[in-house]
């Protein structure tokens, strides 16, 4: 098992998020993989989510547009 967390953004990132004196890049679906103790902070502050690679980003975002539309 990985020691690993993979998360998604909710928003465009142009390559890497910092925490403390590390940079963590993302790949080119907006996915960056962070020790737990980073994870907890990008979850709770910083906009990102969980990665399923299950699910397809795109949908995620339509629904997530469409619920904010009047």
């Amino acid at each position: 098992m990985s020691d690993l967390i993979a998360l998604r953004t909710i928003f465009p990132v142009w390559d890497a998020i910092g925490h403390g004196t590390k940079r963590y890049p993302h790949d080119l679906d907006g996915v960056v993989r962070v020790p737990r103790e980073v994870a907890i902070y990008l979850l709770h502050n910083a906009g990102y989510v969980i990665h399923d690679p299950s699910s397809t980003a795109s949908a995620e975002d339509d629904d997530m547009i469409s619920g904010l539309t009047p």
